[in-house]
C-alpha cells in the first residue's frame, strides 16, 4: 500500500457489486480513506476491509431521504469528501440539490444541465451524429405510434432491441439491459410492456460479445483526459445483451481518439465508459452507450496501470495527475463463480467452446470480487450463491445469515 495518506474520504454510492469494489480497492491501496454506502447492509462493498460502511436510503425510490442522509454524512466528515457514484440513479437524485451537496462533497462530474443530456440515450445519439460517430439503425416511436410500422418505415431489420433512454427503472423492473424482439409479433409484445420508458428500437449489430469494446476515462472540468483505458468484453451474462463476466485490457489508440471526440461533443467531465460494438462486416465501431460514471469492470483499468478512481480523486482534491496514453495489455478480468458456472452450461449446450473459455481464464488474471487481501466480499458472495443452490428450506436458513 502506498505510504501516502489523504485526509478527504472517498464516498462510494451504491456499493453493491464489482464496480464499487473496484473503486474501493483502487483508492484504499493508494492511501485514500473510503466510505462505502448502500441501501442494503449486506452489499458487497460494505463488507470490504478497505472501507467504513454506511447504510443510506435507495436513491431510486427515495431520492429525497437519500440526499438528506448524504448531507448528514458530509457534516460529520473530517474533510470535504469526494463522491463516486456507481449507478445513474445516484446522479439523478443529487441533481436537484447539487449546490447543497457541494457544501460537503466534491462532485467530480458534469453539472446536471450537461449530465442530463449524456445520461439520456437520445442526447448521446445527437452528439454522435454531430461528430460522425456510427450508430446502429435506430428509431424512436412517439406515443401512439405503431412500433412495427416505425421499424418498417425506418428500414430496420430484425432482430431488434428495445433500449430505454434512461435505464434505472427499466432495469430494476425487467432485470435485463434490453428487450429483444426477433419478429414483428415479439416487437408488439415488448413495446406493450416497455412503452412507458420511451425506448429506442435498434438493429442488432452482428458479432459476439468479444466485439464489444470500451473506452474508460477520467476527464477534468475542462474536458482534458487525465487517464484513459481501452479493453473489450470476452463474455457476458446473459450472452449478447448482458453484463460482463470476462473482459481483457487492450490498448486501442484509435478507439480512444474517437471516443474522446464524442465526449468532447457531450462536454463531459468525470469518469465514463464509452461502449461500442465493432461490426465484423466493415470494422466500424457503432455506439452502444455512454455510461457517465464508472462501470462494472473498472478495476481492470487499475490493474492495467490506469487508476481511474485515483485520477478522479486527485483532480477533485486539487492534486491532478496525468496518466500517459497506452497501458499494459493482455490482462484478463473475470467474475469467477459466474463466469465458470455460465461457461460450463454454454459449453454443454454447444453455445461456446472449451478452448475459448480456457483462453478467457489464461493468466495474468484478476477477479472482480475474489481477493485474498480483501476476502470478506468474496466469502459473502459464495454464501449467497450456496443459499440459492440449496433446497428451499435449507436455502432460507443459509440466506438469512448471508
Amino acid at each position: 500500500m502506498s505510504a501516502v495518506r489523504y485526509a478527504a474520504p472517498a464516498v462510494v454510492l451504491q456499493a453493491s457489486g464489482p464496480n464499487a469494489l473496484g473503486i474501493i480497492r483502487s483508492l484504499a491501496r493508494a492511501g485514500v480513506p473510503v466510505i462505502a454506502t448502500d441501501r442494503d447492509a449486506r452489499a458487497l462493498g460494505l463488507a470490504s476491509r478497505h472501507a467504513a460502511a454506511r447504510v443510506l436510503p435507495d436513491p431510486l425510490t427515495e431520492p429525497g431521504p437519500f440526499v438528506d442522509a448524504l448531507v448528514d454524512l458530509g457534516r460529520v466528515l473530517p474533510a470535504r469528501g469526494v463522491l463516486f457514484p456507481t449507478h445513474d440513479e445516484a446522479l439523478a437524485a443529487i441533481a436537484p440539490r447539487e449546490a447543497e451537496v457541494e457544501r460537503w462533497f466534491h462532485r467530480p462530474w458534469s453539472p446536471w444541465e450537461r449530465m442530463r443530456v449524456t445520461i439520456d440515450k437520445g442526447g448521446q445519439h445527437e452528439a454522435a451524429r454531430r461528430v460522425g460517430f456510427p450508430l446502429p439503425g435506430t428509431v424512436e416511436p412517439a406515443a401512439g405510434d405503431d412500433p412495427v410500422r416505425s421499424v418498417a418505415e425506418a428500414g430496420l431489420r430484425y432482430p431488434v432491441v428495445l433500449k430505454p433512454r434512461y435505464a434505472p427503472e427499466f432495469r430494476r423492473r425487467f432485470r435485463v439491459q434490453v428487450l429483444q424482439a426477433d419478429d414483428a409479433e415479439a416487437l408488439r409484445r415488448a413495446w406493450h410492456d416497455a412503452a412507458e420508458y420511451r425506448p429506442q428500437i435498434q438493429e442488432v449489430i452482428p458479432g459476439g460479445d468479444d466485439a464489444l469494446w470500451t473506452l474508460g476515462s477520467y476527464r477534468d472540468r475542462d474536458g482534458r483526459p487525465l487517464a484513459s483505458f481501452t479493453g473489450r468484453k470476452l463474455r457476458q451474462w446473459p450472452p449478447h445483451f448482458g453484463t460482463a463476466r470476462a473482459a481483457e485490457a487492450r490498448w486501442d489508440p484509435d478507439l480512444a481518439r474517437r471516443g474522446h471526440a464524442l465526449l468532447d461533443a457531450l462536454g463531459f467531465h468525470g469518469i465514463s465508459q464509452v461502449e461500442v460494438k465493432r461490426d465484423p462486416r466493415d470494422g466500424r465501431d457503432h455506439l452502444i452507450e455512454v455510461n457517465p460514471r464508472s462501470w462494472l469492470w473498472v478495476s481492470l483499468a487499475t490493474h492495467a496501470g490506469v487508476n481511474l478512481p485515483l485520477a478522479c480523486y486527485l483532480d477533485a482534491v486539487g492534486r491532478p495527475r496525468v496518466w500517459p496514453d497506452g497501458h499494459r495489455g493482455g490482462l484478463r478480468w473475470v467474475l469467477g463463480p459466474k463466469h465458470v458456472g455460465a461457461s460450463v452450461r454454454e459449453i454443454r449446450a454447444g453455445r461456446w467452446t472449451a478452448g475459448a473459455f480456457a483462453r478467457s481464464m489464461r493468466p495474468p488474471l484478476v477477479d472482480g470480487v475474489l481477493d485474498p487481501r480483501d476476502p470478506r466480499p468474496g466469502l459473502g458472495l459464495y454464501v449467497r450463491m450456496l443459499g440459492r443452490a440449496l433446497p428451499a428450506g435449507r436455502g432460507r436458513t443459509a440466506g438469512a445469515g448471508a
